[in-house]
């Protein structure tokens, strides 16, 4: 039937032509259309199936009159498309194989891609390939390639700080010597290592970088987000170089303090030790003791004070930080009596140990080796770690922080009773979401004097309602929104920011947790009963939670 039927028209389409009063000889079949066209040199036209399908459908109910002069296969090049991806940052070209017709050319490349306006990232390489390759491919056959990738910008740095003195404080973390060389310490050294003299370079800021911008496989520019500035701070006796605004130095002779954005430098007071010899401290500055602070000795400073030995059942109390190169150790204590040594700092606390003792800092409480029998409290966080993370125990008496507990090993094998509490400004946190959520609500109810408000003013008829009262009613009814919108996104945001310190602040134990450690958030604790690997302990508003750390250690395995 259909060979009476196509006719290849000017070596490019065939078409569908009926004679008159037309009968089919045989049953029209799809393969029957296919072999024609391969006995007319036209097999590898392209053609739909689908029309093929319905042409045969209507041929055999006699409905073929409306396909006369039809187009039913036709010649077609080889086809070139563009897709452009994830927000003009990637092109991917895609070549269907030709019906027959010609392979794509290079200038059908250059076409495809300056109508799509792609300029930027493009590969040669890539293109090189989709031509090799575009040339092996069957009619209809698709291949495609990533031919042209954008540049996302590299924002810029922040502004950072680089100290150039060394940091005193943070000797007393450095991991354990070996025992027959622990206690090689050349004090003398200690005067040209933590002091400085006027003009001394004390720490420099790193500016912040601008970034590098990006750009679109159309040429488009992302700028990139330029680095944050900080504020360089000279504290007391420092002051910004003259000659250098990325500088601070020295002004005064005394002990340097490096802090994240500037440097101070105190008076310092030196001395070998405290003892009966020297008498109590009390100065307005720093105090260095090369040696011990002996017992029942009080040091008070309005700057750091800073031990090369041991502060040993003494009273030492400090606005800045307070440093113990090799401990903080009290007398043992019964149950109820106060500690015999105490240490107070208004800023950090840093020792290689505390044994028998009470610590209390506004800052971080930073241990090297080991927190045993002592009550230890940071209005932020408290680690018992050295700087190699292998060391770091807390064992028995309490440990309180405002933000995160972090130690190697916690409790001992012995069942020592041991408590921790993270977190300790939960409560302050539950308490101003409270209070935020009482405001919201009489925002609330204050929506309803606005509601009275109105219904009383329609009941005055329009003619008599003057332009104040109604204004008044116009402006109550906006600040109550007002009230309402701002209460109701502080109460949220307050949750937001609780659930994030929740998650923030946990105790984190990288190797070992024993039985009998407490831990407590809040009013709600737990007790372990048994001894734990690797874990991580959080509160969730609901109840405290210990998850498993996965840990490179092969010995260590997860309960």
């Amino acid at each position: 039937m259909w060979k009476s039927l196509l006719t290849l028209m000017d070596d490019s389409v065939v078409v569908l032509r009926f004679p008159d009063e037309f009968q089919p000889d045989e049953e029209p079949t799809l393969k029957n259309f296919k072999d024609r066209l391969e006995e007319i040199n036209a097999h590898n036209f392209h053609f739909d199936e689908k029309i093929i399908t319905s042409v045969i459908q209507d041929v055999k109910n006699g409905m073929s009159a409306h396909h006369q002069d039809r187009t039913v296969a036709e010649r077609r090049d080889a086809e070139v498309i563009i897709a452009l991806e994830e927000r003009d940052m990637k092109a991917t070209m895609a070549v269907v194989g030709a019906y027959g017709g010609q392979d794509i050319q290079s200038g059908d490349i250059i076409s495809a891609l300056t109508s799509m306006e792609i300029t930027r990232g493009i590969s040669k390489n890539a293109l090189k390939k989709i031509m090799v390759l575009s040339r092996n491919l069957e009619a209809g056959e698709k291949i495609s390639l990533l031919v042209a990738k954008g540049k996302e910008p590299i924002d810029g740095e922040n502004a950072s700080f680089t100290p150039l003195v060394e940091d005193f404080r943070e000797q007393a973390l450095q991991p354990q010597e070996k025992e027959d060389d622990e206690d090689k310490v050349d004090m003398r050294d200690l005067g040209e290592t933590i002091t400085v003299v006027e003009g001394d370079e004390l720490i420099r800021r790193i500016p912040p970088t601008k970034g590098v911008e990006g750009y679109t496989v159309k040429g488009e520019i992302i700028p990139a987000t330029p680095g944050k500035n900080s504020k360089l701070r000279a504290g007391k006796g420092a002051a910004i170089s003259p000659r250098d605004p990325e500088l601070v130095i020295a002004t005064i002779s005394g002990m340097p303090w490096i802090n994240k954005d500037g440097a101070d430098v105190d008076n310092a007071l030196c001395l070998n030790a405290v003892d009966i010899s020297t008498g109590h401290v009390k100065f307005k500055g720093s105090v260095i003791v090369s040696g011990d602070i002996a017992a029942d000795m009080i040091v008070k400073a309005t700057g750091s004070v800073t031990v090369g030995g041991f502060i040993e059942s003494a009273n030492v109390q400090a606005h800045g930080d307070v440093i113990a190169m090799k401990g903080i150790i009290g007398h043992h204590v019964e149950e109820g009596e106060e500690h015999t040594c105490f240490v107070k700092a208004g800023g950090k606390i840093t020792a290689k140990f505390v044994q028998s003792a009470n610590l209390q800092a506004s800052g971080d409480i930073e241990l090297g080796l080991h927190s045993i029998q002592s009550f230890v409290k940071s209005k932020n966080a408290v680690t018992v770690m050295d700087k190699s993370g292998r060391t770091g125990s807390i064992v028995g008496g309490e440990v309180y922080a405002g933000s995160t507990i972090t130690t190697v090993n916690l409790g001992a094998t012995a069942g020592t009773q041991t408590l921790v509490k993270a977190f300790t400004r939960f409560d302050k946190y539950k308490e101003n979401i409270a209070d935020l959520n009482a405001k919201y609500k009489a925002a609330q109810e204050n929506t309803m004097k606005i509601v009275r408000a109105e219904m009383d003013l329609a009941k005055v008829p329009k003619a008599d309602r003057t332009s104040e009262q109604i204004e008044r009613v116009q402006t109550m009814k906006e600040e109550s929104n007002k009230e309402i919108t701002l209460s109701m996104t502080r109460f949220q945001l307050a949750e937001e920011e609780l659930r994030k310190q929740l998650n923030e602040n946990v105790v984190k134990v990288t190797e070992r947790m024993y039985p009998k450690v407490t831990i407590q958030y809040s009013d709600e604790q737990v007790t372990t009963k048994r001894e734990h690997s690797p874990c991580k302990i959080y509160f969730n508003e609901y109840e405290i939670k210990i998850d498993p750390i996965i840990t490179k250690n092969t010995n260590l395995i997860n309960d």
